[in-house]
């Protein structure tokens, strides 16, 4: 069992939070260089002004509150071993060479700046759902070195991203782990397929799934059920955040 101290470093670090009762956190809208963003802070942020949180970078329809991701990670912030994250939404249009920069550089730098944040690779994850999906595949090829965890759920790809993963295999290659799955009643399944069998013959390590349905009946349930745990799982917390091991 562990110790008093140690549940308390884990704490200070971003480990799971001590079981509860049901909390509430927090739904922030903000701006950041002309974009719209929100920012789900987990109940432990304003409780615990002492712990910093991994962060999950989630490119899909916004507002937050349109998923029901505030009430999908408000239920797990008291499950056992659930490791509580920021989530960060943020406006996702715009050509793909703007959308690269400000959510790969720009974003992540604020939200580093203004957050409690663990400010490493290991701590912060990538996921795109929908239309979101590709423009997360694309930054994920091109910013292996800010994200360590890729989820893609139900992608709406287009052909050439698909194609453009022979030539970031290697990067795709350095995620710590990639989670792709899609309903079997999606318009995009055939496409989320090609890119399955292309991260195959690549050898590119990876999780598929095709669940009953569509995106757009499971959206929320596969959001509670599936992608924060992902990330729960996945996104570590690191006792020493500036050791050049972690990044």
């Amino acid at each position: 069992m562990a110790s008093a101290a140690t549940m308390a470093a884990q704490r200070g670090r971003g480990g799971p939070p001590v079981p509860s009762g049901p909390r509430n956190g927090t739904l922030e809208h903000i701006t950041v260089n002309g974009r719209a963003v929100d920012v789900y802070l987990p109940p432990s942020y304003a409780s615990d002004a002492m712990r910093r949180f991994p962060v999950v970078y989630l490119l899909a329809e916004r507002p937050a509150d349109n998923l029901k991701l505030p009430e999908a990670a408000d239920r797990l912030s008291s499950a056992q071993g659930f490791s509580e994250p920021i989530v960060v939404l943020p406006d996702a249009s715009g050509t793909r060479a703007d959308l690269e920069k400000f959510a790969g550089e720009d974003l992540v730098a604020y939200v580093d700046g203004r957050y409690r944040t663990l400010a490493v690779r290991i701590s912060r994850g990538l996921a795109g759902a929908s239309l979101g999906g590709d423009a997360a595949l694309q930054l994920a090829m091109k910013r292996p070195a800010v994200f360590s965890s890729l989820y893609l759920l139900s992608p709406s790809l287009v052909d050439a991203t698909v194609a453009a993963v022979d030539d970031g295999a290697a990067n795709l290659r350095r995620y710590y782990m990639i989670a792709l799955t899609t309903g079997a009643a999606d318009a995009g399944l055939p496409m989320t397929r090609r890119l399955h069998d292309a991260m195959r013959r690549l050898q590119i390590a990876h999780y598929y799934e095709e669940f009953d349905g569509a995106y757009a009946d499971k959206v929320s349930d596969r959001i509670a059920t599936r992608v924060l745990p992902f990330f729960s799982r996945n996104l570590t917390a690191p006792a020493n955040p500036t050791s050049p091991a972690v990044n």
